[in-house]
């Protein structure tokens, strides 16, 4: 029994203390009630750590799409909790554009909005399929822009997220650049791996924890 629980110990993933940190998200899952795996009147709650595991990796961009989630969950359901799956998604891009594609896995992980090849239903309920869709026209050219809608109230909202404006001193930001070639290219040393690896994260710990001038860089709109 103790060399069970000491490969369990082992086996279970080691996250950055702040990953843990960062706030969660929490449904309600008619869906999981329904059939049973969830107990009547429970939530569902989403860590910033799911997201890691469901990506792989922790960045950026990963970071940025659960606090476009986070904002839009908070101006169409105050003082609620939302419902998962009953929320429609628009992706202002293309699928294969920049990381647009990236985006929304975290959406349709978080909220159960599909694209096409999502769950088609249980009758005349709990359908996620084309909940999520791309749409290549920009409402603004200079940020990446979501559009998220309730099905039961039709209220919407359009956050914006300005990569660019996400604040991070130049100087990190071109030592990362090259520490992160060489990295790819093997070519770094062990110490310079962990450089890397600290200047990465510094920038995921700062749009997550410190949210240092967010407003400027995250912003909603009502689309009602």
């Amino acid at each position: 029994m103790a060399g069970t629980k000491i490969a369990e110990t082992n086996m279970k993933a080691s996250f950055r203390d702040f990953l843990e940190e960062v706030r969660p998200l929490r449904f309600q899952e008619p869906l999981a009630e329904t059939l049973g795996a969830l107990v009547d009147g429970g939530t569902l709650e989403y860590r910033f750590v799911d997201v890691v595991k469901m990506a792989g990796h922790a960045c950026p961009t990963v970071a940025g799409a659960y606090l476009v989630c986070e904002k839009a969950l908070e101006a169409l359901y105050p003082g609620e909790t939302p419902v998962r799956g009953e929320l429609a998604v628009t992706v202002y891009g293309e699928p294969d554009e920049g990381v647009y594609g990236v985006v929304a896995q975290v959406f349709s992980f978080i909220t159960g909005a599909a694209p096409a090849t999502g769950f088609r239903g249980l009758g005349h309920k709990f359908k996620r399929k084309d909940l999520l869709k791309f749409d290549p026209r920009k409402p603004d050219t200079e940020a990446m822009s979501f559009e998220f809608r309730r099905l039961d109230n039709s209220k919407g909202v359009l956050v914006k997220l300005y990569p660019r404006l996400i604040p991070f001193p130049p100087e990190k930001a071109g030592r990362m650049g090259r520490l992160m070639e060489q990295v790819l290219w093997e070519a770094a040393s062990a110490e310079e791996k962990r450089e890397f690896q600290e200047l990465w994260m510094e920038k995921v710990r700062d749009m997550l924890i410190g949210r240092k001038e967010i407003d400027r860089w995250l912003k909603i709109e009502r689309r009602d």
